[in-house]
């Protein structure tokens, strides 16, 4: 029987394949205006390397707080992580919320109106106390990103 033909090439990449597994992960939301200011964040002031591990869903660490409301929604993401931990010997669990989140907004609590950065840092700490209780030998940090006061606006982080 003949090999069957998958496709011709259509890109190279440029990189070196690096084997190594990064020690950090990223738990982030996938809003693509917010990711290379989080990748040079992580980069350059947490000085996580080059490469690191990314899970990124809308609302990022959102999920890690409905243990108790959408338990289904909780164990999807607890799986990925554990998954992720463990198969990777992930040592750094990064959660990076932001500004003008399109998941938050679309949260709807009845008639209430929600503070929606105040919301964030608390599903921020709520989601860090979880993972920390999930894996106690791996470090975990959480941080805010914003848009600065300037023009034109620039990504700030702030330690949660």
């Amino acid at each position: 029987m003949p090999a069957v033909q998958t496709g011709t090439e259509l890109y190279a990449s440029t990189l070196s394949w690096d084997p190594t597994r990064p020690p950090a992960t990223i738990l982030c939301c996938v809003d693509g205006r917010w990711f290379h200011h989080m990748q040079e964040f992580v980069q350059t002031r947490l000085g996580a390397g080059r490469r690191t591990d990314f899970l990124a869903v809308p609302g990022g660490v959102e999920p890690l707080t409905l243990f108790d409301l959408i338990p289904k929604d909780f164990n999807f993401f607890r799986r990925r992580i554990q998954a992720l931990v463990k198969a990777h010997g992930t040592t750094r669990l990064i959660a990076i919320a932001h500004q003008d989140c399109a998941w938050y907004k679309e949260l709807k609590l009845g008639p209430f109106t929600l503070d929606l950065r105040q919301r964030q840092l608390k599903d921020l700490r709520r989601a860090a106390s979880k993972l920390k209780d999930m894996f106690p030998d791996v470090a975990v940090e959480t941080y805010y990103a914003r848009l600065s006061g300037e023009q034109p606006p620039r990504v700030v982080f702030e330690t949660v």
